[in-house]
């Protein structure tokens, strides 16, 4: 059997040993000088944290705006300032109060600004130590935000929202370097529906009388329920989040035992349809 053998040439053996004394004297240069490794890190980044699933129509959340994380921590913060830019206010609502929730790090001794542009889907922040309290260093939590998700949400909505403009400063007025962290999107899912107690005994005992249609973050005020009997005929209506059915006709007149029909409808589109019972 013949052995290989792979050839080099001259020249080529004179790069790769140029390169590794090059690398070599850089390590040996950088080593003598005696470089701190706080020198190679990198700024800390202000970044946003939130629900890691996704949210029901109606749900309320809040963002966490943190600072720096154990690998990259900030030095002698004393303020910073910030605008939050989120993508769609279509089905975002915005609690009462709507106002800055100071966390852990920065207090105690702290005042916050915040004004929202509705308009132009801005809030703009800024928080800070009262003047004569030390500054701050390490990584942490600055403030919160709340927020809900509208009832009339679809599925799969997404709302990102993302910091920039970051302007942080020690007690003197000097800038503090702070990166800009990536966007943080929240996603709406399906929310759950439960009918029931199916079949009810509407017969005024106070047990199992009504029909109750249970939405996470209530029913919205546009879908209509539709109950009907086997031949199709309208029994009752359910609008404006009516959540309940008493077992009696648009007259006040309790219907029949036996199996209905109902459909819920959200404009046009059918939410779901289904059998209900009604045992006397």
């Amino acid at each position: 059997m013949k052995t290989m053998r792979l050839k080099f040439d001259k020249n080529h053996k004179r790069s790769v040993t140029g390169q590794l004394l090059a690398f070599w004297l850089v390590i040996t240069i950088w080593a003598s000088i005696g470089t701190p490794l706080s020198a190679l890190q990198l700024p800390p980044k202000l970044w946003i944290s939130g629900p890691d699933t996704a949210l029901a129509p109606g749900a309320e959340f809040s963002l966490n705006f943190n600072i720096g994380t154990g690998f990259d921590s900030v030095e002698d913060l004393f303020g910073i300032s910030f605008e939050l830019r989120y993508s769609s206010a279509e089905f975002i609502e915005f609690p009462d109060p709507f106002e800055i929730r100071a966390a852990a790090f920065l207090q105690p001794d702290v005042y916050s600004f915040m004004r929202h542009e509705k308009e132009n889907n801005i809030v703009y922040l800024a928080i800070s130590r009262k003047r004569g309290a030390p500054e701050q260093s390490g990584d942490g939590v600055l403030f919160t935000l709340p927020f809900r998700i509208a009832a009339t949400a679809p599925e799969n909505w997404k709302a990102c929202f993302v910091v920039s403009g970051i302007f942080a400063n020690d007690s003197q007025g000097n800038q503090v370097k702070v990166n800009q962290g990536g966007q943080f999107c929240v996603q709406v899912r399906e929310p759950g529906l439960d009918i029931f107690p199916n079949p009810f005994t509407p017969n005024g005992d106070g047990k199992n009388d009504d029909l109750i249609f249970e939405r996470e973050g209530g029913l919205p005020q546009n879908w209509v329920i539709t109950i009907m009997d086997r031949s199709g005929r309208v029994i009752r209506k359910l609008k404006n989040g009516t959540d309940r059915w008493n077992g009696r006709d648009y007259n006040g007149a309790p219907v029949l035992p036996g199996a209905y029909l109902y459909i819920i409808r959200n404009g046009n589109n059918i939410v779901r349809r289904g059998l209900l019972g009604i045992i006397r």
